[in-house]
Formats: structure tokens, sequence, C-alpha cells
């Protein structure tokens, strides 16, 4: 990993995504030798962050979910998801019969 000033990554900015893109370098930009960001190549980003973000975005609904049945689950024991979409179903096709021949009108 090359390390840089901020002001030194600013002037050559082009040529950094040049490396980073085209030899897959990676860039540490420091400012008054403080780490504040790194430069990797897209593809690892995808590879390594965006993968992380998904698993923890996976738990939290996770744990949503498992919230949501703790909540409600006891209140739907029993109850018929199939009947009750097809109920779902009847009646919006109703509707939408109803508005097509109040349209024709």
């Amino acid at each position: 990993m090359k390390t840089i000033s901020a002001l030194k990554a600013r002037s050559r900015l082009g040529t950094i995504l040049d490396e980073v893109s085209k030899k897959k370098e990676h860039y540490l930009i420091e400012r008054l030798s403080k780490p504040l960001a790194v430069v990797i190549p897209v593809e690892e980003y995808e590879e390594t962050i965006s993968k992380e973000s998904r698993k923890v975005r996976l738990r939290k609904v996770a744990q949503e979910i498992d919230e949501w049945r703790g909540k409600y689950g006891g209140k739907l024991a029993g109850w018929d998801v199939v009947k009750t979409i097809r109920k779902m179903r009847e009646e919006r096709t109703g509707q939408i019969l109803k508005d097509t021949d109040n349209d024709r009108r």
C-alpha cells in the first residue's frame, strides 16, 4: 500500500486512479500524518465491503422478522394464508371490474 499526503493526492488524482484501476495498487491518503482514507480498486471493494454490508443488512432484517414474530406470532395461530390471499384477489378483481364498468358509462 502506498501512502500519500492529501495535497499530493489532489494534484495526482488522475495518476492515482490509473494505478488503482489498472495496477490494482492501494493508496492510503493522510493529512498531517493521520490516515484519512484508502483508495482501492472497485472490484475489491465490491468483494469485501459490500458483501459485509449485505450481511449486516440481512442480519438486521432477520432480527426485525424475529421481533415481528414475537409480537404478532401468537395472534396468527390457525390463520389460513391461502384463503386470505384468495379473498383479497377476489375483492380486488371485483373492484377492478366495477371500476371498468363505471368507466364505460
